[in-house]
């Protein structure tokens, strides 16, 4: 029998879904989640980006914006550590001017991603993609610092010898694949409100 992607996807969202459920079943937890979500929504700047004519297009614009900065970095370096590209110079020279920008990036992306939250605090509680975007920015985040705290203080002894690591190469991929979920996931959550 063969299993599509379709299916895995499908089997990772329902698990997430029924992980997610559990816990709104936490009625102490629930009670303040939601008082927590309707002050998020009634703060004056929600209230501003929910009733300007240009006040959310320009968030969302920022939005995406830094997170083309963050995850087009994080994929240009993704590829020069799985060999595919930008493989002229030495990887840790990358690394510096990649760090930087993507710095930038998330700056960006993340204060305008709260602010957007806060216009649809409630509406995300209950989104499996919106949920599915959060674990996967958690599991990148435990990706980047294991590059970091494992591979990166080694990286100009490997890269001087012209090859990267199998634990490098995993790292690349699990990012890889990371970022695309996360950006389809931010995408189609928007047509699950």
């Amino acid at each position: 029998m063969s299993v599509s992607l379709l299916d895995v996807w499908t089997a990772i969202n329902q698990f997430i879904y029924d992980i997610w459920m559990s816990v709104m079943h936490w009625d102490w937890l629930n009670d303040h989640l939601r008082a927590v979500l309707n002050t998020l929504y009634y703060t004056p700047m929600g209230e501003f980006l929910r009733t300007s004519t240009w006040g959310w297009p320009l968030f969302e614009s920022l939005h995406f914006t830094g997170m083309s900065v963050l995850a087009g970095t994080i994929v240009m370096f993704d590829l020069r550590l799985l060999g595919v590209a930008f493989r002229n110079g030495p990887a840790a020279t990358m690394m510096a001017d990649v760090v930087r920008w993507s710095k930038f990036g998330f700056i960006i992306m993340f204060t305008t991603g709260v602010v957007l939250f806060m216009t649809q605090a409630s509406k995300a509680y209950g989104n499996a993609f919106f949920r599915t975007k959060l674990l996967l920015l958690v599991i990148l985040g435990v990706n980047a610092a294991v590059y970091q705290i494992v591979l990166y203080p080694k990286m100009e002894e490997w890269d001087a010898m012209g090859y990267t690591p199998v634990g490098a190469r995993i790292c690349a991929w699990v990012s890889l694949i990371g970022w695309i979920s996360v950006i389809t996931c931010g995408r189609t959550m928007a047509y699950q409100f």
